[in-house]
């Protein structure tokens, strides 16, 4: 199918799920550079257009203060996957308040400014029951968050297409041989250490396959 097909169908089984008086929380999981980020922000403008209220945090909001996050060293695979990230922020400032009765409610983006390595002090966002929460990042489905969503896309690439990528994406930010040893060594041993502790093709009610951003397919939907 072609990007735009894939949008109003993701979009409409969204909007279908949707329940009143209760928000909706879609986990947007894939491996680095898959195009999870990319396709959150489609599907929240297709969203908005149709009169929900979205909220569009990242994992990437809630790491782990830079010690933490390499307390195993900076190019560890299981440090990646053990530390990276803070869930217990992620749930209490993102999940939680989705998940009450009492609205409006006050969600975070962010905990950490990952510049300063400091607590984040941005605002929070009001938000009510008609919000759709489209929140992308890795390990989605690990046991800390899976209970937390009500719909779960995995997106799909294969490793070489996700490095490649990467590199592409990031290659005026760091040294090109750094950053594709911390693809190689780092983050793509993780995500395989993810795909065997987590299963989260198992746990996902769709998956994307995204190799081709112009022509996806979905290849699996419950």
């Amino acid at each position: 199918m072609n990007r735009s097909h894939l949008l109003r169908v993701l979009g409409d089984i969204i909007v279908e799920r949707k329940l009143e008086g209760s928000p909706l929380k879609v986990a947007i999981d894939g491996r680095s550079a898959s195009g999870k980020t990319t396709l959150a922000d489609e599907l929240g403008g297709l969203i908005r257009s149709s009169g929900f209220q979205v909220l569009r945090p990242s994992l990437d909001g809630f790491h782990h203060r830079r010690e933490h996050r390499y307390r195993q060293g900076k190019y560890s695979a299981r440090g990646y996957y053990q530390d990276a990230f803070d869930y217990e922020s992620a749930i209490e400032y993102a999940l939680k308040p989705l998940t009450q009765n009492t609205f409006p409610a006050l969600c975070h983006h962010v905990s950490l400014d990952l510049r300063t390595d400091l607590p984040s002090d941005a605002a929070p966002v009001s938000v009510g029951a008609q919000t759709i929460l489209l929140f992308d990042g890795v390990f989605l489905m690990r046991a800390e968050l899976n209970g937390y969503w009500d719909l779960r896309i995995l997106v799909e690439v294969d490793s070489k297409t996700s490095i490649s990528r990467a590199l592409a994406r990031d290659a005026g930010a760091t040294d090109p041989a750094e950053l594709a040893r911390k693809y190689e060594v780092r983050y793509e041993p993780a995500w395989r250490i993810y795909l065997h502790t987590d299963f989260p093709h198992t746990k996902a009610d769709i998956i994307v396959e995204n190799t081709d951003v112009a022509r996806p397919e979905i290849v699996k939907c419950l």
